[in-house]
């Protein structure tokens, strides 16, 4: 059975991971013309850019939902049931992105285009695991 300490370091572990995934590239498109978008979490990079591309890009901020729920288990390290709440909206917000990006991967082949998942991404599943199995530990035993 995990101790307390060792939840605590899991949560931790956890929000550390996360705090990473919200800087490094989630996921890039690349289309005809070398057009590539990077896509953070909070917001994306057009490479290459064209002359006719529309004003204003898409800026998908995945990061709000991720940043409350690592406030989330943060807060659970002093309060009863909040890491447990955290942990459980990421698992959900990391459910949500995972279906946005099955479908911009979609629409990337639909273009022609090319899709490549980044580090972001690996980073934020991982964390999210991780701050999982703390949360849930920490639950389990007496504060």
């Amino acid at each position: 059975m995990i101790g307390r300490p060792t939840a605590v370091a899991l949560i931790a572990a956890g929000v550390v991971l996360t705090a990473t995934a919200m800087v490094l590239p989630w996921y890039a498109t690349t289309y005809a013309g070398d057009v590539e978008v990077v896509v953070r979490a909070w917001g994306t990079e057009v490479v290459n850019k064209p002359g006719d591309w529309p004003p204003g890009d898409l800026s998908p901020w995945y990061g709000v939902p991720v940043a409350v729920t690592a406030a989330l288990l943060v807060a659970g390290i002093w309060v009863d049931r909040a890491a447990l709440a955290g942990a459980a909206a990421q698992v959900g917000a990391v459910g949500i992105i995972a279906a946005l990006v099955v479908s911009e991967r979609g629409h990337a082949v639909e273009q022609q285009g090319d899709f490549a998942i980044g580090f972001g991404l690996v980073f934020l599943v991982i964390g999210t695991l991780t701050a999982l199995v703390g949360a849930v530990a920490a639950q389990r035993e007496p504060a």
